[in-house]
This record gives C-alpha cells, structure tokens and sequence, in this order.
C-alpha cells in the first residue's frame, strides 16, 4: 500500500512540474505522518511490554543499553514503512525543477534522520510523561492522536492535489522562512539545500533538522535512560498488585436497553458482547489498531467541500463512502481477535461450549452496535447535508448498506472466531487479513456497480428488491454454516488453530 502510494507522490513532481523543495515537504509531511502514526502505535508495546521484566528487570542490563536497543528496533520498523513510502519518489523527484543528480541519496539521509526524529520525540515524550504524569494518560492521549494524524493523513492526501490543480502550481519556496516549526521543512531543507538550490532559508531548515535530532536523541538516551528504568521497575512490580478496595462482583449488570436484551437473549452472546465492548473502550492495543483506520469514511464527504460550487451531484461520493464502510466491520471483527492478553483465551477452551458462534456474534453485534450504526449516521448526515443532490446520494447508497450485515458475517465464515484469542504480531493485522479484505472489498465493489447500474436506468427500487431476497438467503445460509461447526479443541486443551504457542 505504502509503495503505491509512494508511486502517485513520485509521479505528482512529473505532472505538476513542482520544484524540489516542495515536493520534498510534501514527500516528507506524509512520510512524518506515517512514521509518526506507526512509532505511536508500536512504541507502548516495545518500550514497555510488560511481559519481559521477568526476564530483564533482574539481570545486569544497564537502562541506557536496554533503551538504545529498543530505539534502534523501534527505528528499523519505522525505516520499513518509510522506505516503501519514499523508494519510488527518491528516483522520481529527479524531475522537479532544481533537482541533482545525488538528490536520492541526499533524500535517503534525510528520511532515515526523519525516522530517528519521530522515534526520538516519542521517547522523550514518554520519559517525560511518566515521570510527571500517569502513562495511562498518555496512552489514551496517543490513542486520540492516531484518529486525528489518520484523519489529517488521507485529508491531506486529497486536499493537496486540489489546491495544486486550483492554484495552478504552488511553490512553497517564498514561505521557507515561515516553515521554521514544522519538522517535514526541515528535512526537505536538507535535500534542498544539498540537492538543490543553495539558499540560505534551506540551509538554516536542514542545520534546525540536523540540531533538534541529534538534540532529542542525547536526551532520550543520555539523559532519560534512569527514569526508563525506574519506570521499568515500577511496572513489574505493580503488575500483580491488586486493589483491595475494588469489590470484585460476580454477577452481571443487566442490559437496560429493551432492545439490547432482545438482540442479546444468548447469555454466551451477551458476554462476548460485553466483551468485545469494554476492550474497544478500555484497551489501549485495540484503540490504536482499530479507531484510526475507521477515520477515513469521513473523509471523502468533507472534501466535497473544496468542489461543491464548482460540481453538480457526483456518483463517487456515496458509492465510496459505503465502500468505506463495508470494510469496517470486517477490519474491526479482525482487530478484535488479536489482544496482549491472548493467553487468557484458554477459558474458552475448557468452557461447555459447543460452538464459538455466539462469542462470534456477540462482538460482531458489538462493532454493530458502537462502531457501524453511528458511522452510518455520521455518514447519511454527511452526504445528505454536504454533498450536491443529498437525497440521490442517499438513495444510491442504499444497495450498499443493505449488503452489510452479510459482509460482517465473513471473518467466521472459514474457520472459527475466537476473540481476543491471537497475538497482536506487528504487522500481522495488515499482512493476515488482506484475503479477508479483499474479498470483502470485491464483493461490496460488485454490489455498488450494480447500484450505479439500476440508479443510471432508473430501476433501482426493483433491484433493491432482488436484493433484499438474496441478501436473506445468503444471511440465512452464512449463519447455518457458522452455528453448525463445533468447536474444535486440541488433545492438551488448546484450541488447534491459530499460532502455535511457546513453550515455557
């Protein structure tokens, strides 16, 4: 995904003509937010993955050598995602105007001192967090600020091409000294200034860059590597310290909502429900893997703003925003399935369960119910209000909104779903579950042309009728073939799929 994108960025200096160091700010803002969104997401788990103190806190590692090497691991991952975003506009930023012939090995430096930057600034922001304030806070913060970099990243993603296309070619070289505190200007001052055109501007940006890393760097390791290990002590052993003044309750708040108790009469399914809710509420590792990637259904109907005076009613709007929204559930339902706490799944393996529908159903039911009815909301309200023609949008969109429910059904169709039952590997959510996705996506992209198909024929009406029928028959036959596999276990008590475990 990360080179594609790289590929539309490199092609962009050929069809605007950009010079160079506008193309590297925008090369270098989008790379500052991938990395920014990835060194956020995987910095709690490999800074302070409570499971290695057992193993570490005793032995005679010194603070400062355990915290460099989980920077430098922590660096490796983010050059990963940033060396797929930038491989193809390293070559093609050649064509921006001013561009010399070493700029892709100036624009390799400059990218990986990006990538040592945005580790730095997290580890400086963590030390500082936990020596004055409570990390939980700190993590429920960076779990809100994946939503807002998600929303910033496609929002920007689309913007810039249409103010490109509406100035008829922007240069942000007479703003160089205006960009001074946005940290993708001083890395492109680097390239500029060696790559490029020598100005004074893009010297004093690249110097700002080179200083502020190699300052942020000395601090992280040099100066907070005592408080990381401090705060490493503190977690091992407040990880088994309980609250004697919780009274722990053994019985189950009843659901209130009439039509929650209605929905939820399995008490299997009424506790998978429960389940899958609090984690998506609670659970740090599930925010930063699930609320960022709902963000971007929100973002196609507000950049029908920038075209609204200029355009009459647009097919692609509803059709891509319910497009959107059918890979919701799917992702969601995937996300659900991975946990830090993946060993506590064993109890579904010695529970009088003949079947792992209803824990299925109850977090399906659950991203139902807390994610996809109010993205739907926000969406309808959205297209009705922002978009030219509201009411066709709508119309045109319903096809795709009826197919939902089924598609929700496709993360247990082929093998039985347990949540919360899986490690979250890095990276695993996007390399495991693409066959899921795209088959979710073709599906969903199928049903939609054969809604443009009937709403340019006027025949939608009989064909959201056919529809209907099929989606029950295929709502019906989906949910026979869930409910009738047993639940398989394996001879030691573990359950026979999924990866294997580690010996301890």
């Amino acid at each position: 995904m990360y080179l594609f994108v790289g590929l539309m960025n490199g092609l962009l200096a050929m069809w605007t003509k950009l010079d160079l160091f506008t193309f590297t700010v925008l090369v270098h803002s989008m790379t500052f937010f991938v990395v920014g969104m990835a060194v956020t997401s995987e910095s709690g788990d490999i800074l302070f993955n409570t499971n290695e103190s057992d193993v570490l806190v005793h032995r005679p590692v010194h603070p400062r050598t355990l915290l460099l090497a989980k920077s430098i691991n922590l660096i490796a991952f983010t050059l990963i995602l940033a060396g797929a975003l930038n491989v193809f506009p390293m070559f093609f930023g050649l064509a921006a105007s001013g561009a010399q012939v070493w700029f892709p090995f100036v624009h390799l430096i400059s990218m990986i001192l990006l990538c040592v930057f945005c580790a730095a600034a997290v580890i400086c922001t963590y030390g500082l967090i936990i020596r004055y304030l409570d990390r939980e806070k700190f993590d429920n913060f960076a779990a809100w600020s994946q939503v807002i970099m998600s929303i910033l990243f496609v929002g920007g993603y689309q913007v810039v091409p249409r103010l490109l296309d509406r100035f008829q070619g922007l240069s942000l070289v007479p703003f160089a000294p205006y960009l001074f505190p946005l940290p993708p200007a001083w890395f492109a001052g680097i390239d500029s200034f060696v790559a490029g055109d020598q100005s004074a501007d893009f010297g004093v940006l690249g110097v700002l860059g080179l200083v502020l890393t190699g300052l942020l760097a000395w601090i992280a390791i040099g100066k907070l590597a005592p408080s990381y290990g401090e705060s490493l002590a503190r977690l091992s052993e407040t990880r088994t310290a309980t609250k004697d003044s919780e009274a722990v309750s053994s019985r189950t708040p009843a659901i209130s909502n009439p039509i929650l108790r209605w929905w939820l009469r399995d008490p299997v399914e009424r506790t998978s429900f429960r389940l899958a809710a609090a984690y998506m509420r609670r659970d740090r590792d599930v925010k930063l893997r699930l609320y960022p990637s709902l963000t971007m259904f929100l973002i196609f109907p507000l950049i029908n703003l920038l075209d609204r005076d200029r355009h009459g009613f647009s097919a692609f709007l509803p059709l891509m925003t319910v497009w959107m929204l059918g890979m919701m559930p799917v992702q969601a339902l995937l996300t659900l399935r991975m946990s830090q706490q993946y060993p506590a799944a064993d109890i579904f393996a010695v529970a009088p369960l003949t079947s792992a529908a209803p824990l299925f159903h109850g977090a399906r039911k659950a991203v139902i119910c807390y994610l996809l009815i109010p993205a739907l909301v926000i969406a309808a309200i959205l297209i009705g209000y922002l978009a030219p023609g509201g009411a066709k949008g709508l119309l045109l969109a319903l096809p795709g909104v009826v197919a939902l429910p089924v598609l929700s059904l496709i993360p247990a169709l082929t093998e039985e779903y347990l949540p919360l039952s899986r490690p979250a590997s890095r990276g695993e959510q996007y390399s495991g579950s693409m066959t899921l996705m795209f088959v979710t996506m073709l599906a969903l992209a199928a049903v939609l042309f054969a809604s443009f198909i009937a709403w340019t024929f006027g025949i939608i009406w009989y064909v959201l009728g056919v529809e209907i029928v099929v989606v029950g028959l295929l709502y019906w036959s989906f949910n026979r073939i869930i409910n009738r596999r047993t639940l398989v276990r394996a001879d030691d008590g573990l359950f026979s799929y999924g990866p294997k475990r580690q010996s301890e």
